[in-house]
């Protein structure tokens, strides 16, 4: 039997894992733009404050319409599920710094008592659900593919019948595109040493970049996939990153990311060469399964179904 060698462009799926267990189920998050604060959402009357650089030292804060004003009523901080510290809205702070109109300031205080923020505006009106948040945890996992490195087709684990549409973008394609990129590397490389701040931040970005761009699709730049296989795209260069964008006959939208590589494979003429194909070359994708987890687990971490209601009660007039 003849044997031929080859170079080919084959593509590695990123594995995006979101640590999908940062946010609590039942909570919203809003996200400060241009602000060193995080704000999650835990009902109209609840709202949980992260702080950048304060996550891991006990402190004080206190809510002002004025700057100047004295005797503020400053409250102690405290802990989400991962034992982060954080500042809280409640009921009464709501009516009485949130419900009128005008600018609101947070002023922090570290352990021994020093002003580390003299005050900085906080706004609670911009929150998103946790069901937005929540929603980039499935991204690469509701429409799977996987393709090896000698077939010129990438193939769609899904179900003979239904119909299957795809669009390809290169990073070049806007600066949104980029941005998703730059997005879901970062996210990659999250491990449990990264703060909570940090990941809200890029869950809270990603999942912004992410609806924009899928309200960006147009529907006549779909194309169908047939027989749940997908062309490779013609003149890929190594390291070249594309993202794919897959959506099935329900409506359904997900999206794959996918880096170039070129690979030399040896080709078996006539009978064997499927034979040799599954048993020598492998898929030529990672697991995509470990980067979106993490996500799940900062939404559970950040629970404090907790303390507020007491310390409320305890609220000083």
């Amino acid at each position: 039997m003849a044997k031929k060698s080859k170079i080919i462009i084959a593509f590695l799926l990123l594995a995006l894992i979101i640590f999908a267990s940062i946010l609590p189920i039942k909570s919203l998050a809003a996200n400060t733009s241009d602000s060193n604060m995080i704000v999650i959402k835990e009902s109209d009357d609840k709202y949980l404050v992260y702080i950048d650089g304060l996550l891991d030292e006990n402190f004080k804060f206190a809510f002002t319409k004025a700057l100047d004003a004295e005797n503020m009523n400053y409250l102690d901080s405290i802990k989400d599920n991962n034992g982060n510290n954080i500042a809280y809205v409640d009921a009464d702070s709501v009516s009485r710094f949130f419900e009128i109109d005008g600018d609101t300031y947070i002023c922090v205080q570290n352990a021994e008592g020093t002003l580390v923020n003299a005050g900085e505006k906080i706004n609670i009106n911009n929150a998103k659900t946790i069901q937005e948040l929540k929603s980039i945890e499935n991204l690469t996992k509701t429409i799977t593919v996987e393709s090896s490195a000698e077939d010129e087709k990438i193939t769609i684990n899904g179900t003979e019948g239904t119909d299957y549409y795809y669009q390809f973008y290169a990073p070049g394609s806007s600066e949104e595109y980029n941005k998703l990129l730059n997005l879901v590397s970062e996210i990659s490389k999250f491990n449990d040493n990264t703060d909570m701040f940090t990941k809200l931040q890029a869950y809270t970005e990603l999942e912004d970049v992410y609806n924009t761009l899928v309200s960006s699709l147009k529907d006549e730049d779909w194309a169908k996939a047939e027989n749940l296989e997908i062309t490779k795209p013609y003149g890929a260069k190594e390291d070249e990153q594309y993202v794919l964008w897959l959506k099935d006959g329900n409506g359904n939208i997900d999206v794959q990311f996918l880096t170039a590589y070129e690979k030399e494979v040896t080709l078996v003429d006539e009978v064997k060469k499927t034979e040799e194909i599954t048993v020598a070359l492998p898929v030529t994708y990672d697991d995509m399964t470990g980067l979106f987890i993490a996500l799940a687990v900062v939404v559970l971490a950040i629970v404090v179904i907790l303390a507020i209601k007491i310390i409320s009660k305890k609220r000083r007039a």
